[in-house]
């Protein structure tokens, strides 16, 4: 966890539960609170004029999201909604700041945690500038597949209209190359389950 939970509770976090599909806050508002899963599942998306996402990013248990745009008081250029149902804590930005002058050991682990953030998305725009279908979707296996030492399959923790959100693929396209790349030995599907 970033920041420990009665930390956050100490310096007037609350923590709230979030249906499934519960938006957290708009792409445009103004940020006003620091935010961190207590469980369940969160994705940031920017979407555009005919409705179509783009997924920024999914944070599960642990880890916190939208401090960026918190920390500099800038608008939320994404919105954030819950995947599944959800508890977060949330706490006001002078009391955020409160904590990390009081516990300057989560200074660096939030700049490492914004670090690998950025490291992701300079690794995820090398996604979108693939040519085809096939090589955006390894790309993104290749970005998201779990540490392993062993060379074998994987299971992906992504849904195919997840993938397609992140790849800017349409979820049919998704579909029918997930297939093809099965026939060309890139990827197994078990019970509809997608192996890398």
């Amino acid at each position: 966890m970033l920041i420990d939970y009665d930390i956050l509770i100490t310096y007037g976090g609350i923590a709230r539960r979030f249906e499934k599909s519960a938006v957290i806050f708009h792409e445009g508002t103004m940020p006003l609170y620091y935010y961190q899963v207590i469980s369940g599942e969160v994705k940031l998306f920017s979407s555009n004029d005919e409705g179509k996402e783009l997924l920024q990013g999914i944070f599960k248990t642990g880890q916190s999201f939208g401090e960026p745009p918190l920390l500099l008081n800038r608008a939320y250029p994404s919105t954030a909604q819950t995947n599944t149902e959800s508890t977060i804590v949330k706490i006001r930005r002078q009391n955020f700041q409160e904590i990390l002058n009081d516990y300057p050991e989560l200074v660096n682990k939030l700049l490492n945690t914004f670090a690998e953030r950025i490291y992701n998305k300079a690794v995820s725009a090398q996604i979108w500038v693939q040519q085809t279908p096939e090589n955006k979707i390894t790309q993104f296996l290749r970005k998201n597949k779990p540490a392993c030492t062993d060379s074998r399959m994987q299971p992906v923790s992504y849904t195919r209209q997840q993938i397609a959100d992140f790849t800017g693929l349409r979820v049919e396209t998704v579909i029918r190359t997930l297939m093809r790349m099965k026939d060309q030995g890139i990827v197994k599907i078990v019970d509809h389950k997608l192996y890398y």
